[in-house]
């Protein structure tokens, strides 16, 4: 298997990153990257549409696979309190499995996936488990973000 160093890493993750917030755009949906102020962020992108938010970590990974270890303890810890404090289908995780032959995209709730990554337990998340979200254009379909809630058409 082909090496690769940490800056080619980083530049996969970057690109992953840009082509979210291209489909994020291109959906009309508000979105902020969080800025990394020494400490770690607490999640990538704060998804604000009509109605609700969302916290969003973005994982970009050459296999479809996301080590738990790569989820970092600030990271729980910031999707965790946006669940609790917003809405138990507001925090996720997507999954880019980032290739040169492969752009993919998986929603991933972390409702369903905490108590394995929290558990200290080795192991990993596989993104072919999780909702693709569907290609639009060079990216994704980000529609899933706007959709209302049941409790907001009562």
């Amino acid at each position: 298997m082909k090496k690769f160093t940490q800056k080619q890493k980083q530049q996969r993750g970057v690109k992953g990153e840009s082509l979210l917030t291209d489909s994020l755009r291109e959906a009309g949906l508000w979105s902020h990257k969080l800025i990394n102020a020494g400490y770690g962020t607490v999640f990538d992108k704060l998804i604000i549409p009509p109605g609700g938010g969302y916290a969003v970590e973005a994982k970009t990974a050459l296999e479809p696979r996301i080590p738990h270890s790569k989820i970092t303890p600030n990271e729980r810890r910031g999707l965790e309190k946006f669940m609790r404090q917003v809405g138990r289908d507001n925090a996720c995780i997507i999954g880019i499995w980032l290739t040169e032959d492969t752009k993919r995209a998986f929603l991933i709730p972390w409702c369903q996936v905490r108590d394995a990554v929290c558990s200290g337990c080795r192991g990993s998340i596989n993104m072919l488990e999780f909702p693709e979200l569907p290609r639009k254009g060079s990216g994704w379909d980000m529609s899933c973000f706007g959709r209302r809630s049941k409790r907001d058409e009562i």
